[in-house]
């Protein structure tokens, strides 16, 4: 008998990195028919701007289509984590490797959460050590691009101000904040430094403040220096009609990606918007959602393995692929409209990323008392 507990205390943990590895496979799997999805929906999205630019080079539609896919698969990971547990609990029980695991101890709950478990470990390595690195590429590929869009106006925020390039058919003028009021209609300290299309500086504006109404600035007392100051008869300006091609919704959205700042650099980027007059709604949903994550993971991985075993254990992966799709749509759903409801002031935007969440464990902890009955 001693022999034997003794053999089954050493089994034990071979069978616990049997489990991780087949998950693991699965997951894997589930991964690789993912990305062949994301390159060719990438491939598609990236053409469409490809085929207008003539001078760009085919290989920075190579080189577009890649950057955007980490943080693309990184998005999609819960529902990897999703599909890829039906994956593994169809081929547990369809070749009957649950017969040996039940003979060596394990009950359905530790099948379960042996696979959950290393969920959340995966959430964690995501959020330390791929995300920095997807954030990169994204912020890459929005600078990239950027250069290839001669008609788009750039806007970004850094401890030195709130940096605006305002381009025109016949000129480009770069504008930098000091600060600007939350209702976006009145500037603190304006500079713009003015050139023309061939990047020759024309002249500098500097104003004390602007009053924004739709594209057109009012700037009041203004300092003029002009790169020949013998055609520059007046330095010195009471008002001064700035016509911006900027639109106030642009300068609003200074963060339409949020998915180019990792968890390591939100705490500061969202000091640095809050001290230029910004909010910082948007990357207090991206905080929230890097790290509620792992939990995110280990609750999908739960309720993968509690549908397989409460719902029949069949070999029919269309059945579980259908429910798995139809979940996936429940979830995605759930998550934009509870960001929705926040964003327009009824819940706290903090929570209304982990509502979904909760109601996904609620499931859960329902499904874990049925497993146990049986």
């Amino acid at each position: 008998y001693i022999s034997v507990t003794g053999v089954q205390t050493c089994a034990l943990p071979i069978f616990n990195q049997y489990i991780i590895k087949e998950y693991i496979k699965s997951l894997l799997v589930v991964i690789a028919v993912m990305l062949s999805i994301i390159i060719l929906i990438n491939l598609l999205d990236e053409f469409n701007f490809f085929k207008s630019k003539k001078d760009l080079k085919f290989i920075f539609f190579i080189i577009f289509t890649i950057l955007k896919i980490p943080n693309v698969l990184i998005s999609l990971f819960p529902f990897i984590i999703l599909f890829g547990g039906i994956v593994f609990y169809l081929k547990i029980y369809n070749h009957n490797e649950v017969i040996s695991l039940r003979v060596m101890g394990y009950s359905n709950i530790q099948i379960i959460l042996i696979p959950a478990l290393t969920s959340f470990v995966i959430g964690y390595l995501i959020i330390f050590l791929i995300v920095p690195f997807s954030s990169s590429m994204v912020k890459y590929y929005e600078e990239l691009r950027s250069q290839y869009n001669e008609t788009k106006n750039l806007v970004f925020v850094n401890e030195t101000g709130i940096w605006v390039i305002d381009k025109n058919e016949k000129e480009k003028n770069i504008i930098r904040i000091e600060k600007i009021n939350k209702e976006f209609s009145n500037i603190n300290q304006l500079t713009i430094y003015n050139y023309d299309l061939s990047n020759n500086f024309i002249k500098r504006i500097d104003a004390s403040e602007a009053i924004i109404k739709d594209k057109n600035w009012q700037l009041n007392k203004v300092h003029i220096i002009a790169a020949n100051k013998k055609n520059n008869k007046e330095n010195y300006l009471t008002n001064y009609n700035y016509i911006s091609n900027i639109n106030i919704n642009e300068l609003k959205n200074v963060y339409k990606n949020t998915d180019t700042v990792s968890l390591l650099d939100i705490n500061k980027e969202m000091l640095i918007l809050e001290d230029k007059g910004y909010s910082t709604l948007d990357l207090r949903i991206r905080y929230q959602k890097l790290i509620s994550l792992p939990i995110y993971l280990l609750a999908m991985s739960i309720l993968s393995g509690l549908m397989i075993i409460n719902l029949g254990k069949t070999s029919n992966y269309l059945k579980y692929g259908t429910f798995g799709v139809l979940i996936s749509i429940i979830i995605y759903f759930l998550n934009d409209l509870s960001i929705t409801i926040a964003k327009s002031g009824i819940i706290s935007v903090d929570f209304s990323v982990w509502i979904p969440i909760f109601l996904i464990i609620l499931i859960n902890l329902v499904g874990i008392t049925q497993v146990n009955a049986k």
